[in-house]
């Protein structure tokens, strides 16, 4: 590359940069998404990397590319709110590896996104900030907890984004606003500065609107391969696909039902079964009794050193399910965890005659803030919940039409004609990049 070019490139990337800082400074505060803007160490970054451009060295993984963080990572020198108005500590002196992972990559930490408090809770209705905006449609619940990190994805203001997932918390909100959302294997990528809700399932994910540069970040953060979509040689035979979770009686999965048609029906991508739904839903009721003590216990020691002096300042819903927690015994705790383990482990198994599994994203249509009822958050992590207990990863994938968007959230869009709807696709445990490799096929 010539000198001129390279010049004319760095100058091209800086202008990129400024516009998405604007961009994060309008549209994002705008939906409400936006804590903290890292405009300094993102300057600073950025001119590095430009640097980098004109002296011909060769671009990193992420080189130039914008990313947000959810208030619950540590950035170093950026306070990490948790969406609440509750003191966790000081500012942060260090940044979260996974934060650290992507700078190294040439990305560019632009802002911390609004989220729902501590990450407790899957519709992302409690923040000390407020509610985020759905970019899709104003009108339309964003699922939580990760809520903010999904809307700015969404409205084309980064790129990418970090977020953390513990029932779902970035599943659902990619699902409810029309955007691709990864969950790791557990214990795949650190989860070392970034605030707990219940370490037996905490997940660090990623949003993204674009599978290769999700798979690249992926890639940096879990210190695997390339960063690009793994090709490899083809399978001696084609995977197959459980299809046990799409009941035709349920309407709920008409739409996943009508894509898995289309993608799978009638071709060699892949070969499909139904027969295992007693065992696999065998495995997720087992599973869910034990999520229900571990997580309520450990949210609940987490929290308890605060609770004395600042119980008053929690959002309602989250100080009640925190409190849930306080009368399980340490006996009762350990024995679930012990029995989590086991089912782990044993659940392994299911992957010897099954390759990959297909769900839909959440139990229904996503609804609207004013049709939220009791059950909401169960019908929103329905399927998503499972697959943290597990330890499994997982991706949800949007399908058909996504209306809103970008180019419509700064005016605030009316009620879209359709609500967003997405597909869950779920792999073995420790074969994430075979699963992204077999989403990238559709």
């Amino acid at each position: 590359m010539d000198e001129k070019r390279e010049l004319e490139q760095a100058a091209d990337s800086m202008m990129a940069f400024e516009q998405t800082l604007a961009a994060v400074e309008g549209i994002g505060r705008e939906l409400n998404a936006v804590t903290s803007v890292m405009s300094d160490r993102a300057h600073n970054l950025a001119r590095k990397s430009a640097d980098r451009v004109s002296a011909g060295e060769p671009a990193r993984r992420l080189e130039g590319v914008p990313f947000a963080v959810k208030d619950v990572i540590d950035v170093a020198g950026v306070p990490t709110t948790m969406g609440s108005n509750v003191s966790s500590g000081p500012d942060p002196s260090t940044s979260a590896p996974v934060v650290s992972l992507f700078e190294r990559a040439g990305a560019l930490p632009v802002v911390k996104t609004n989220c729902q408090e501590y990450s407790y809770g899957i519709l992302g209705d409690e923040s000390a900030f407020g509610r985020v905006i759905n970019p899709i449609d104003r009108t339309l619940c964003t699922g939580g907890s990760s809520s903010g990190s999904a809307a700015l994805v969404a409205a084309g203001v980064v790129p990418l984004a970090l977020g953390t997932d513990t029932a779902g918390s970035v599943r659902v909100p990619a699902a409810c606003q029309g955007v691709i959302g990864f969950k790791p294997t557990f214990g795949k990528v650190s989860v070392e500065g970034v605030f707990p809700l219940s370490p037996s399932f905490d997940t660090v994910g990623l949003f993204a609107r674009d599978l290769p540069l999700l798979t690249a970040a992926f890639a940096v953060i879990s210190g695997n391969g390339s960063g690009s979509i793994p090709t490899g040689s083809s399978p001696a035979k084609a995977p197959t696909v459980d299809l046990s979770l799409l009941n035709p009686t349920d309407e709920s999965s008409a739409e996943v039902r009508t894509w898995v048609h289309k993608h799978l029906g009638d071709s060699a991508i892949a070969s499909t079964t139904s027969a295992n739904f007693d065992y696999l839903t065998g495995l997720i009721e087992r599973g869910i009794d034990y999520y229900d003590i571990v997580r309520r216990y450990e949210a609940y020691v987490l929290h308890k050193q605060f609770l004395d002096d600042q119980g008053e300042k929690y959002q309602p819903g989250v100080w009640a399910k925190i409190l849930s927690g306080q009368n399980i015994t340490v006996a009762e705790y350990q024995s679930n965890v012990a029995a989590l383990e086991e089912l782990r482990a044993v659940a392994e198994s299911f992957f010897d005659d099954v390759d990959f599994i297909i769900t839909p994203a959440i139990d229904g249509d996503v609804i609207a803030w004013d049709e939220l009822r009791s059950d909401s958050a169960a019908k929103f992590m329905r399927y998503s919940l499972p697959f943290n207990v597990l330890g499994w990863p997982a991706v949800t994938v949007p399908i058909g039409a996504v209306v809103g968007g970008p180019d419509t959230a700064s005016a605030g869009p009316e009620p879209s004609p359709t609500r967003p709807e997405s597909v869950q696709i779920i792999g073995p445990p420790h074969c994430d990049e075979t699963l992204l490799k077999f989403v990238a096929g559709f």
